[in-house]
């Protein structure tokens, strides 16, 4: 069956993404889960430690309360993104002595 649209074909391949691969996955979902780690950091920084370091009297318990409870979803969806990342038992893994020698 001759290709009819060879120009669209082409233009569609240059602007498309090219296939992902399983590294590729991986980069991202480590990229993502890096980012909620982030937050996850930002919320106890800015709802806990601020307070505390500045003024003790601006700690607010309800305010501490939701942003250890934030931290803790962002951290939650971190930790279930990395979930996703298979490890592979292969023969590169690290031997128990802690080399790379086998």
């Amino acid at each position: 069956m001759p290709d009819t649209h060879p120009t669209a074909r082409r233009i569609l391949r240059a602007i498309l993404p090219p296939p992902q691969t399983p590294k590729h996955r991986e980069d991202r979902l480590k990229a993502l889960a890096g980012a909620f780690q982030t937050l996850a950091l930002g919320a106890v920084g800015v709802g806990f430690l601020t307070p505390m370091i500045t003024d003790y009297t601006a700690l607010n318990p309800t305010h501490v309360l939701l942003s250890c409870l934030l931290s803790l979803i962002f951290e939650g969806i971190s930790l279930t993104l990395l979930a996703y990342i298979p490890y592979d038992s292969g023969d590169d893994a690290v031997s128990p002595k802690g080399d790379n020698n086998g």
